[in-house]
């Protein structure tokens, strides 16, 4: 009889040894093998400073627009940029992530500054040159970052249930050299969602620009005037 105590060694043959092989290599399979699944902590992107950014009290299903953060290519090499997503606390229940894209930079109509959005795509006018300027937004995997390069990082989230968050930054995952990498940027962001939050007006910059510029929209949640008795009118 052979023995399954701890410690005992069992010796398999033929079939059976291997369909225990068989079923080895599937174990293997699903965990990812070995050292395949799990990303190595990169360094090219630049960590920069910790920065929180503080978000007025959002009621539930409102959406807003984050362009804050920035990935940044430190080294020398490029690198192919797979994924980018939030951590922290409350986030994928009283927050959750609705889109993430690479602005790139761009210079004239075509970007704008930095800060949260209630228009989508992010517009606003641009007192400077007296135009309404969008940013271009693009897809985040297979994004290739030259080396000094650096782009930032358009994140839609939309209010879940009430309660309190603190993201705490953003996880990028890129490939480089044909390793896979993860890092950290320590771009937070904080605030609530209630259910009765206070109306807050559009930015007056953006609301400028809503008419003349097409595809520029409201984003849910936002009105261009205080909804009187719980209606919920945009004009």
């Amino acid at each position: 009889m052979i023995s399954n105590r701890p410690g005992s060694r069992r010796s398999l043959r033929g079939p059976a040894a291997a369909a225990a092989l068989a079923a080895g290599l599937l174990a293997t399979l699903a965990s990812g093998g070995c050292g395949t699944s799990a990303a190595a902590t990169g360094k090219a992107l630049t960590r920069g400073n910790t920065w929180t950014f503080g978000l007025v009290a959002l009621r539930p299903g409102a959406q807003e627009g984050l362009l804050d953060a920035t990935v940044h290519n430190q080294s020398r090499s490029p690198l192919v940029i797979s994924s980018i997503t939030l951590t922290g606390r409350g986030f994928g229940t009283v927050i959750k992530l609705v889109e993430v894209k690479i602005a790139p930079p761009e210079t004239g109509r075509n970007g704008t500054p930095g800060g949260a959005f209630e228009v989508y795509p992010p517009t606003v006018y641009w007192t400077v040159g007296g135009t309404c300027n969008q940013q271009v937004l693009v897809t985040v995997r297979g994004y290739r970052l030259a080396p000094g390069k650096e782009a930032r990082v358009w994140f839609l989230v939309q209010a879940g249930r009430p309660g309190t968050f603190h993201v705490r930054g953003d996880v990028v995952r890129y490939r480089q050299h044909g390793v896979n990498y993860q890092q950290f940027i320590p771009t937070g962001y904080q605030g609530s969602v209630a259910a009765h939050a206070p109306f807050v007006p559009i930015d007056p910059l953006e609301k400028r620009c809503l008419k003349s510029v097409k595809n520029a929209r409201l984003l849910p949640g936002h009105y261009l005037t205080k909804p009187k008795h719980g209606c919920t009118t945009e004009s």
